[in-house]
């Protein structure tokens, strides 16, 4: 599994080596003032192919999530490495590692708790509104998940909570919230220095282009192994069905939840490449590679969240942290041979249906 890394400094290092490799022009954002886990730099790296001028493009990014990194990294380079085929009259654009203080520190959220994809709201700079689903649940998710039976105990707990008040409810936590920092889904009261860097990006290698795919890597929904696509616009839009052509997929197959639909998000990154260049026609879709049951993966929600607030001094945090990774970029191998084959698959099929679009 050569394209996967143990770190971001090892990530950036194999991504920054396949782009040299193909020729592909790269840009690079620091990030000023910090520095990772093991005090390397942090950047952001763009990378593009084909013609800056097209009037196509295509951007994939990857590490919305920082501990979610691991796999899209891979695919990027993994692509670079083995399957670059960009078509003639596209502009690829790759973002690596848009939130990289959290990749290198292996957490969701950057160094202020702000979850990057719910941090693009137009009216990020309003009052912070209450959120009473989240507040109803708050005793079932800010709390010690050290003890996996405990955890065990807390995730039925939880469920039975959404069985009594509606799995809608669910829905209402997950479009984020704005009045808790130290909770889950935080969206922020200021732009990011994520959120400024990527409408930089936009602005800066999107320019030119009339037709705009996207894709965002993720990880976490789904059932191991499965792929996942969340396609965000109206279902009979025309960029519904572009998207979803792009990736052959009906109806059923966009990804929903318990409720049947998927949550009204507040505040996603790729809802910027729409804001920074409305006259541009956009479409294009977050992909999730699912990675463990319900019970691990919020587990390991819980466990990101406790330790970087009441359980930053646990004398397990380091076997925890690793946990809360697992459930993000699991180690079994198959599931790595997985992504390393579909991911770039997907990106072909992106490059294909932006071209022919």
């Amino acid at each position: 599994m050569e394209s996967f890394s143990d770190s971001y400094a090892e990530a950036r290092g194999k991504f920054l080596v396949a782009c040299a490799g193909v020729g592909a022009r790269v840009t690079s954002y620091p990030r000023e003032g910090l520095l990772g886990e093991i005090g390397e730099a942090l950047a952001t790296d763009v990378a593009c192919l084909g013609p800056e001028a097209a009037r196509r493009a295509a951007i994939v990014i990857c590490g919305t999530h920082g501990s979610e990194a691991f796999a899209g990294s891979a695919i990027l380079t993994r692509w670079l490495s083995n399957t670059y085929d960009s078509p003639l009259d596209v502009h690829v654009v790759f973002v690596h590692a848009i939130n990289p203080w959290a990749f290198s520190y292996r957490t969701r959220t950057d160094e202020n708790n702000v979850d990057i994809n719910r941090n693009f709201p137009a009216d990020i700079a309003s009052p912070a509104a209450e959120n009473p689903a989240y507040d109803a649940a708050v005793h079932l998710l800010h709390t010690d998940p050290s003890d996996a039976a405990r955890a065990l105990e807390l995730h039925r707990a939880y469920k039975a909570h959404f069985e009594a008040h509606g799995w809608a409810q669910e829905g209402l936590i997950w479009q984020g919230q704005w009045h808790r920092p130290d909770g889950f889904m935080f969206g922020g009261r200021a732009p990011s220095w994520s959120n400024v860097t990527f409408r930089r990006i936009v602005r800066e290698h999107l320019s030119s282009a009339a037709t705009i795919g996207f894709l965002d890597w993720h990880t976490g929904i789904g059932q191991f192994g499965e792929v996942v696509h969340l396609i965000f616009d109206e279902p009979e839009s025309a960029e519904h069905r572009a998207a979803a052509g792009w990736w052959g997929l009906t109806t059923k197959d966009d990804g929903v939840f318990k409720t049947g639909i998927k949550p009204k998000y507040r505040g996603l990154l790729c809802q910027a490449i729409r804001q920074e260049r409305p006259d541009a026609r956009i479409a294009g879709a977050v992909i999730e590679f699912g990675t463990a049951d319900d019970y691990q993966i919020f587990r390991g929600d819980l466990i990101d969240r406790w330790l970087r607030f009441e359980g930053r001094d646990h004398p397990d945090a380091n076997a925890l942290r690793a946990a809360h990774v697992d459930t993000c970029c699991p180690s079994d191998i198959s599931w790595r041979r997985l992504v390393e084959a579909r991911g770039p698959e997907l990106i072909d099929q992106l490059l294909a249906g932006v071209a022919g679009w």
